[in-house]
């Protein structure tokens, strides 16, 4: 019997993963709105993960690395370094396992997302992420108290957690998905539901989703290498702000021939406005990458059946009545 490639065994632990995610993290539901299948003459399925209890899909790759380390008792404490939305999910999957986290976050890191690390027992270590290094500090954490570093997207078992948001929705949408928007930061949740639609459903389309002068995905499947983001553009997506595809996803990513997007702030806001309005969903930019990018482009999915990832609420209050003055007063783009 021929070996199963890295590939296929990453498709195997995607399904693996699902038990221990669904423990503490019960699937998302899909949204449907008219205007969106109207707009590209087709049909959009939402995939709300900013209705997770964190406010976003990272619960699900912290409960998949963590939930091994609670069941073997061998560690009870672990360190990760984030923004916001992955401190979440890291704090909150060890109040579930009984364990303690600390998270290391920059010091201009939204105060909502601070304010929900704190409050769910974990310690806050603040860094300065333009003179210091996030996972130096972390990683001497660990070697201190002897914790077990959980990575926000570059390891196998995080892109595993990740991947059940594609399991889900393979099982949620009958009948064919031609393409699949997923935001993107680091690289983690496109290429954990890439490797499982890809595998399920193999003519499907997939697009990364990043902010303007951060779409250094884009530019990486353009030149088929990894190239850095120019971070010319503004960060109002701050959880989309890495620097340049991680060195175990953008393998994985590259194999699967997709196709980088991009969107401003003004698509982003109409995106946030669009959600608010129909169902009172607060997202969070970064969140919304994914719906600005289809709202932005429609003519490139017409005709399509489409799954757009939803995938972060934890939006502060000023930064969310900007972008609903801001698509109030302004046109969508490319209408």
């Amino acid at each position: 019997m021929k070996p199963l490639t890295d590939y296929e065994r990453l498709v195997g632990n995607i399904e693996a993963a699902l038990p221990a995610v669904h423990r503490f993290a019960p699937p998302t539901p899909m949204l449907r709105l008219r205007c969106l299948d109207a707009l590209i003459d087709g049909t959009v399925f939402l995939k709300a993960e900013c209705l997770q209890a964190t406010g976003s899909f990272k619960i699900r790759g912290a409960l998949n690395v963590m939930t091994p380390l609670e069941q073997q008792q061998s560690v009870n404490r672990v360190v990760a370094f984030s923004s916001g939305n992955h401190g979440i999910g890291v704090a909150y999957a060890a109040r579930c396992l009984q364990m303690l986290a600390s998270v290391v976050v920059p010091s201009d890191a939204p105060s909502r997302k601070v304010d929900r690390i704190r409050s769910l027992g974990a310690d806050i270590i603040f860094y300065d992420r333009h003179t210091e290094n996030r996972e130096h500090i972390a990683e001497a954490l660990c070697r201190g108290t002897g914790a077990v570093l959980v990575k926000p997207y570059d390891d196998w078992r995080t892109i595993a957690g990740q991947g059940t948001c594609g399991a889900e929705a393979h099982w949620q949408t009958r009948g064919a998905i031609d393409s699949a928007i997923v935001c993107t930061g680091g690289g983690g949740l496109i290429a954990g539901i890439g490797t499982y639609l890809k595998a399920k459903r193999g003519e499907i389309a997939l697009y990364s989703a990043e902010p303007e002068g951060w779409d250094d995905h884009r530019l990486s499947f353009e030149q088929q290498r990894l190239v850095t983001a120019p971070a010319s553009g503004s960060t109002w997506c701050d959880g989309l702000l890495a620097m340049a595809p991680g060195e175990v996803t953008l393998p994985i990513n590259l194999r699967h021939n997709i196709t980088g997007l991009s969107a401003s702030d003004l698509a982003v806001a109409h995106a946030m406005r669009l959600i608010w309005e129909n169902f009172g969903i607060a997202l969070e930019p970064s969140g919304a990458i994914a719906l600005a990018c289809l709202m932005a482009s429609p003519a490139l999915f017409s005709g399509k059946r489409v799954l757009v990832t939803l995938t972060g609420g934890n939006v502060d209050s000023a930064t969310f009545e900007s972008a609903l003055t801001l698509a109030g007063q302004t046109a969508q783009p490319n209408h």
